[in-house]
């Protein structure tokens, strides 16, 4: 064989042999792009408690996916400067499928593996833009992160928050309102519903606020009995409470999530919520802040120096234990009034 005619074979071997490999890897693309984001959604699904996690799983889906179609892209291309030099070579020996229909056209396949890919990454793109509305980034700061983790925990916190009796949680309270005469109470951030249950219970008339919903159904599920009213509300406007005013305003955990730029324009809102003679209960959380939830640091002191000039005079009522046995974490009771 002569020497020009053995290269050119080598040449149509090799280049063959190039060409099946890429066709091969073509295949095996949309198979990496199932395995990548079935992967990776299944990470999502198993992290429900971690927003950030689930957002960057979702990202890299949809970054996954969009790649996968750009060297889907490139891949094609090549393998068709492969397929020209080959048909070239052999002429009569070439066998072409160029097609004339809808289903045999030319590019049928790539652009059907690429409308899958486009496909996964913006239903991946739409779940992670879903995931950080429900984890309250798209808020207005006002406590729109606490709200969605509350949203999202609601079930799980309720079973340990409904174990402690409300005596025991709140016996400040539970010494004030226990068998007196009925007053009206508002209690802002009513969670579960365990206090305003027991409250109503007690012959108090109550007014719940409450901007989880999650909260709200369990509340109505939980206590279904209890006489009060609920509304979908949240610091520091409280908008939807005009003309009522009350002898308590109950804030059970709540104050940690007001962004201390709010504080102020918060308190001097629930002043005007009460009756001459009312008080204000407040449960201060001491611990280490929590970004996820927007929690921020608290102290009597901050909160004495912002009542001052609202004319609310503070008591304190000691330091407690967590009850819910977190050693990190103290509580302390103090009414305003």
């Amino acid at each position: 064989m002569p020497e020009n005619e053995t290269v050119r074979v080598a040449l149509y071997t090799q280049n063959s042999e190039n060409f099946r490999s890429l066709n091969q890897l073509m295949w095996q693309i949309p198979l990496i792009s199932m395995t990548l984001t079935g992967g990776l959604w299944f990470g999502v699904s198993r992290s429900d408690s971690l927003p950030l996690f689930q957002v960057c799983l979702l990202g890299l889906a949809a970054a996954g996916n969009i790649g996968l179609l750009i060297v889907l892209y490139r891949l094609r291309y090549v393998m068709e400067r492969y397929l020209g030099w080959l048909k070239n070579f052999d002429q009569g020996g070439y066998v072409g499928a160029p097609g004339d229909g809808f289903f045999t056209k030319p590019y049928m396949v790539r652009s059907t593996f690429q409308i899958m890919l486009l496909l996964a990454a913006i239903t991946s793109a739409i779940l992670m833009v879903a995931t950080m509305n429900t984890a309250g980034w798209f808020g207005d700061g006002s406590g729109s992160r606490a709200v969605a983790f509350y949203e999202r925990q609601a079930k799980d916190l309720a079973e340990n928050y409904e174990l402690v009796p409300f005596d025991q949680a709140h016996p400040v309270l539970s010494n004030e309102l226990g068998g007196k005469p009925p007053k009206s109470i508002l209690d802002v951030g009513a969670g579960t519903g365990r206090d305003v249950n027991w409250m109503a219970a007690n012959g108090h008339s109550v007014v719940a606020i409450e901007p989880a919903a999650s909260f709200r159904a369990l509340a109505a599920h939980l206590h279904p009995n209890a006489s009060a009213q609920w509304l979908d509300d949240r610091l520091p406007k409280l908008e939807k409470l005009t003309a009522q005013r009350f002898d308590w305003i109950v804030m059970s955990a709540v104050w940690m999530h007001v962004h201390p730029q709010d504080r102020p324009a918060a308190l001097a809102r629930l002043k005007t919520l009460l009756t001459p003679t009312g008080k204000i209960y407040i449960t201060l959380r001491l611990g280490p802040p929590d970004p996820a939830r927007e929690i921020y640091p608290v102290s009597v002191e901050e909160l004495r120096d912002i009542g001052v000039p609202l004319g609310l005079k503070l008591q304190e009522f000691g330091e407690r234990e967590d009850l819910l046995g977190r050693p990190e974490v103290k509580w302390r009771t103090v009414v305003l009034s």
